[in-house]
């Protein structure tokens, strides 16, 4: 009753919902010819707000191999609802027509349901078990979700032939007990007895872990349990490894038929690419910018990312395809114009951080195209590219631990957070009339990302108009005139020329301008007080604008902002702005750099207050007074 009658969570009055208990219980039994893992989950959830209602729907993933002994089955499966209506308890039992199950995968199934008669106040629990042949690999276990945890525990019970490395990481405390164990397992009709190991981990009052503004992958802070299988030692027999590493991932995935077979493919556009005159052109770079460029032109990316390809032809045929079914093609391309090229595999960032102590095939989902123009050099390339250039990619590619996968043991780990440069540097000179107007040029060149951002922005307007509406609109002028060059080429910048009118407020003493026209940062991004996760940018960044000013006549320059410099204590981040005068001519220097990715929430503190004074800064103000 007390559970029910609960209104809010009052640790975080904010939550939707909470998990009032989670348990989660792992042990081993013998199957039919081997051991099968046994999991079982007891999960009871209380319903704060509507919003909340989203956790009625659950998805329970497995694996179901087709044409294949092996597989998992979901048991006991049963859910129910319960509301408070009238002063009483009242019971609403899921059925089973509302369970349902559906194939993801070549190997991966999901198990659907939805618990009825959930609302604000409801309190939900369901339970269920899994049976798996895949009796070697024990999931994650997760002590924290995206709403509170009341109370959660997690109980692991091993039999000693199982050797297992044990790791937990995140900043949440866990109560932790690991003892040995008597075990009696039942083999047919006979009775094993054998000693283990019992794991108990129990979390309480865990706060939510939410997805957060300048964080790329939230479980990768999450407070969890990681079992890896070492190896298996049964009496009698050879001792089993099952630990891998990276050199034997790299053999793995050569041998693979939809990873290393598509290495030796030979080029699909071997004639037609006889058309480019590649011979004639100067530099590797030319080259691989012209390949790039006729293969983009021939296939489509769909907007998946993959680490694995289907089938060429069908690629060729649909015209469409995954980045890895592009990047081979690229790949088979580059090798034909004697460019060595190989693939950098990774896990997006969105999807986690690459463990390098723990090799596992299973973290890696795509890979990008490392290419070789010389012996001493590497630059980066992906399909997945619209509007960037060479070592231009996709932020969520950016890892800082990708692998490329050469033959003859050539494998090595590279780091893709800093493979270009990203530079905005603009130039504003404009006249201030007495009326207040500013009046002048913007030239800018965009480079690595910029250039990228304004391409894509361009790419989805409509026509120039629109995109010369939504500029104006952004930095709050009157665009006269509006001229780029290389906005849809693929090449490694953007120029811009910008004519333009700007009105500030004026009376009959002051005139009220801001000295940068254009704002670089207008409001900082760090609204939060305090914060637990790290801060991860995407990209480092460099911005350098010059501009000059002309007085109108009849005025003097009465305040204007103070020159300042602004940092991080590691001086990692640098914001200078410089100001000074001459007859009538105002000249503001401003600078940026940003060389650091990664900030400790530690470090978060400073962080935010530096992004207050730079938002300050470039709000301030100069005031020109009437003579």
């Amino acid at each position: 009753m007390e559970e029910l009658n609960m209104a809010v969570y009052e640790p975080d009055s904010s939550a939707t919902a909470v998990i009032l208990c989670k348990l989660t219980d792992i042990s081993y039994k013998w199957g039919i010819e081997s051991f099968r893992l046994v999991s079982e989950y007891k999960v009871k959830i209380k319903v704060l707000k509507p919003e909340g209602t989203s956790y009625a729907d659950v998805i329970i993933p497995y694996y179901e191999l087709p044409n294949n002994a092996m597989k998992e089955n979901i048991i006991g499966l049963d859910a129910s609802a319960y509301n408070l209506e009238n002063g009483k308890i009242v019971r609403t039992k899921m059925k089973k027509d509302v369970v349902f199950k559906e194939r993801v995968g070549e190997s991966r199934m999901n198990l659907k349901f939805s618990i009825p008669q959930v609302k604000a106040g409801t309190l939900i629990e369901y339970e269920y078990r899994v049976e798996s042949d895949f009796f070697f690999s024990i999931d994650s276990w997760k002590a924290q979700s995206d709403i509170p945890i009341l109370y959660t525990e997690y109980n692991v019970t091993i039999p000693e032939y199982f050797k297992f490395n044990i790791e937990m990481h995140g900043a949440e405390k866990l109560e932790t007990v690991n003892e040995n164990a008597s075990l009696n397992l039942s083999i047919g009709s006979q009775l094993l007895r054998c000693s283990g190991t019992h794991l108990n981990f129990q979390g309480n009052q865990l706060p939510a872990l939410k997805d957060d503004s300048h964080v790329w992958c939230a479980d990768d802070y999450c407070t969890q349990v990681n079992l890896e299988l070492q190896g298996i030692d049964f009496p009698g027999s050879l001792y089993k490894s099952f630990t891998q590493s990276w050199e034997q991932i790299d053999e793995t995935l050569l041998k693979d038929s939809d990873f290393g077979s598509r290495l030796k493919m030979n080029n699909p556009f071997k004639e037609e690419m006889t058309a480019l005159h590649l011979e004639q052109m100067k530099g590797a770079d030319e080259k691989i910018c012209a390949i790039y460029t006729f293969l983009k032109n021939k296939v489509r990316w769909n907007e998946k990312y993959a680490l694995y390809s289907k089938s060429p032809k069908q690629v060729l045929k649909e015209g469409t395809g995954s980045n890895a079914d592009i990047n081979f093609i690229l790949i088979s391309m580059l090798k034909d114009a004697g460019i060595p090229a190989y693939p950098a595999v990774m896990s997006r960032r969105d999807m986690g951080i690459l463990p390098y102590s723990h090799p596992s095939i299973q973290k890696l989902n795509t890979f990008v195209v490392a290419i070789s123009p010389t012996d001493s050099t590497l630059v980066y390339l992906d399909s997945s590219v619209e509007n960037g250039y060479l070592n231009v990619l996709p932020p969520v590619l950016m890892t800082n631990r990708a692998r490329i996968i050469a033959p003859d043991n050539h494998s090595q780990w590279v780091s893709l957070e800093n493979v270009g440069a990203n530079l905005l540097r603009s130039s504003v000179k404009a006249g201030i009339s007495s009326e207040g107007v500013v009046t002048g040029t913007r030239e800018t060149v965009y480079i690595g990302q910029y250039a990228s951002r304004l391409r894509n922005k361009y790419r989805t307007a409509k026509d120039s108009t629109e995109f010369a509406s939504k500029l104006a609109s952004e930095e709050n002028i009157q665009v006269k005139k509006l001229q780029m060059e290389g906005r849809t080429h693929f090449s490694p910048q953007v120029y811009e020329l910008v004519e333009f009118e700007k009105q500030y407020t004026v009376n009959d003493q002051f005139i009220y301008v801001n000295p940068l026209v254009f704002l670089h940062v207008s409001e900082s991004p760090f609204k939060q007080s305090e914060r637990k996760l790290p801060v991860e940018f995407p990209y480092t960044d460099q911005v350098s604008l010059t501009i000059n000013l002309t007085i109108p006549e009849g005025y003097t320059v009465d305040e204007k902002p103070e020159n300042q410099r602004l940092q991080t204590s590691d001086g990692q981040v640098l914001c200078r702005y410089i100001i000074t005068q001459q007859n009538n001519q105002v000249t503001l220097r401003y600078s940026f750099r940003l060389q650091k990715l990664l900030f400790l929430h530690t470090d978060y503190p400073e962080l935010q207050q530096l992004w207050e004074l730079i938002a300050k800064k470039n709000n301030e103000m100069m005031v020109l007074k009437k003579l």
